[in-house]
């Protein structure tokens, strides 16, 4: 069987492991039982199959979360060249990913700005980040990435932990509410900061990318 990768770690099994732990404050006895099996399928250990599973389940969640997060703070990073909100690239920056793209990506007559629809930019983003990709530059990239899926997990594990645990418990567990409230706080804070970094690491990668003569990469 086949190891994991990094982001099936950080943002499958991560968020998945906070669910676990809100299932354990919830049901402790039940959760007790189920750890005193100690089963084991094939290398995975029944609680690491479990958050795996969970974790998946929450992507569904974290895509609604992340889909109206960006759309409350203006669109996402990787849009920010385009829309000029967000600082993300200085002037000269931008000059210049509109001539590499012109160059580089031969699109002749590209006018980088907010006349280009982000139908037509999300996918001229991917052409960059595949760029990067192939240069074998996008490790710091990946990783950024890999780090917004979990934090993305984690907010989406503990909004539900916090409705689950309200629910079943009431409000005489309000800490524990509180808590995952806060959790979610601070992983949103940190999805944002990781969604970012990952869109200015792509940029600037491709930016230092040599020319090959005659303007091709």
């Amino acid at each position: 069987m086949r190891q994991f990768d990094f982001y099936e770690f950080v943002g499958v099994i991560a968020p998945g492991t906070v669910i676990l732990l809100a299932a354990g404050l919830i049901w402790p006895d039940y959760l007790g039982e189920v750890q005193k099996l100690n089963v084991s399928l094939g290398g995975f250990g029944l609680a690491l199959l479990l958050a795996y599973v969970a974790g998946h389940l929450l992507q569904a969640v974290g895509n609604l979360l992340e889909s109206a997060w960006w759309k409350l703070i203006g669109g996402w990073p990787s849009d920010w060249p385009r829309t000029g909100k967000g600082g993300l690239l200085s002037e000269l920056q931008l000059v210049k990913l509109q001539e590499r793209i012109r160059i580089d990506l031969e699109f002749d007559n590209f006018i980088l700005g907010p006349n280009v629809s982000p139908k037509s930019w999300h996918p001229l983003f991917h052409q960059i980040y595949a760029t990067v990709r192939a240069a074998g530059r996008d490790d710091r990239a990946h990783t950024f990435n890999g780090n917004y899926g979990m934090f993305r997990g984690i907010a989406s594990a503990a909004i539900i932990s916090m409705i689950i645990i309200l629910v079943a418990r009431g409000w005489e567990v309000w800490p524990y509410a509180i808590a995952f409230l806060v959790a979610t706080g601070l992983a949103v804070f940190r999805m944002h900061r990781f969604a970012r970094l990952y869109a200015l690491e792509t940029y600037v990668q491709f930016l230092a990318l040599p020319r090959a003569k005659g303007g091709a990469l």
